[in-house]
């Protein structure tokens, strides 16, 4: 499979960042990360930015089958996390309603660009969204959650016989 023609989500979350009025208001960066183990060196950047999108550049994926034809499913983890006032409750409540707040016009977004994806080939899976909020216990002076989509695109998995000895 050649998946330099995969769909560039990361990229496709940066500009959703870029374009969006709260997240530009709001100071979000966007940027990337290995898991929530390797949020420790975005959240380095707190000392000159404070709020960050970060999209898991590890994606789990599967291979399904949609309707005779086959697909390579990843499924992507986006981070919105935003410092807080540290032991301020009150703060931490209203920055992860802004994260919550930005999580759900990110989901309104996919659920516009659904169709113009489809006519690519690429399915955005706006059915399922899982959605997680980060405990206060996972770093002081931090709040956020995660959510996670689907990203269905087609795989040519006809036999070669040129590929066997």
């Amino acid at each position: 499979m050649n998946t330099e023609s995969l769909f560039d989500f990361h990229a496709y979350m940066a500009s959703l960042v870029e374009q969006n009025r709260l997240a530009q208001q709001l100071h979000f960066k966007p940027c990337t990360c290995t898991g929530i183990n390797g949020l420790q060196g975005v959240l380095d950047g707190f000392l000159s930015t404070a709020n960050f999108v970060a999209t898991d550049d590890i994606t789990p994926g599967q291979t399904v089958q949609h309707g005779g034809g086959w697909f390579q499913r990843r499924t992507f983890t986006v981070f919105i996390l935003m410092r807080c006032a540290f032991g301020d409750e009150g703060d931490r409540q209203q920055k992860l309603a802004q994260c919550r707040n930005l999580m759900r016009q990110f989901q309104s977004r996919f659920i516009m660009d659904e169709a113009a994806l489809q006519s690519e080939l690429t399915y955005l899976g706006v059915d399922r969204m899982t959605t997680t909020d980060i405990g206060s216990h996972f770093m002081s002076g931090c709040t956020g959650l995660y959510f996670m989509v689907n990203i269905d695109e087609p795989v040519d998995l006809s036999y070669n016989a040129d590929e066997w000895l």
